[in-house]
């Protein structure tokens, strides 16, 4: 989960953030070593994770927020906004690399890392504010429901 970035009781909303800006990071190291196999399959496997994540926030975890937290409407579509934007950036990453133009796949990659990064901070940033909501205490059950989840997501193609 989190890394000391939030208080010890919401820790586990911040799932995986770290692990993902690492994973990228792997992939930019890749790129800029020209170890193109490596590259795109740590992509791959970015992605997987990726797509994952914003799924568990969009299905499970953001509708919670809406549902019980007063006043985090505009918060949380803000937050929706931003996965549209990384998967934008997640797309023309896939048509790099489809296109095989491994000239650009590492100055492709630093936006997306950037982008990320302030996603997550934003987001760490609204669930904080919310770390006295009442919804925390339904820890188990939001954990129930988030692995439920599976990794299959049609509204977002990034399979390459």
């Amino acid at each position: 989960m989190g890394h000391g970035a939030m208080p010890e009781e919401s820790n586990w909303l911040v799932h995986d953030h770290r692990r993902h800006e690492a994973a990228l990071t792997e992939c930019e190291l890749a790129a800029g070593a020209e170890d193109w196999r490596e590259a795109v399959e740590l992509f791959r496997r970015f992605v997987d994770g990726l797509r994952l994540h914003m799924r568990m926030e969009d299905e499970v975890l953001y509708p919670l927020f809406e549902e019980t937290c007063p006043g985090v409407a505009e918060d949380i579509a803000d937050l929706r906004y931003e996965h549209e934007r990384l998967s934008q950036l997640v797309e023309e990453l896939v048509h790099v690399i489809r296109h095989k133009d491994f000239d650009h796949l590492e100055a492709s990659l630093r936006p997306l890392k950037r982008i990320m990064m302030e996603h997550n901070a934003h987001e760490e940033l609204v669930f904080r504010r919310m770390s006295d909501s009442p919804l925390l205490q339904r820890r188990e059950e939001i954990m129930e429901r988030l692995a439920r989840l599976g990794p299959v997501d049609e509204d977002r193609g990034f399979d390459f």
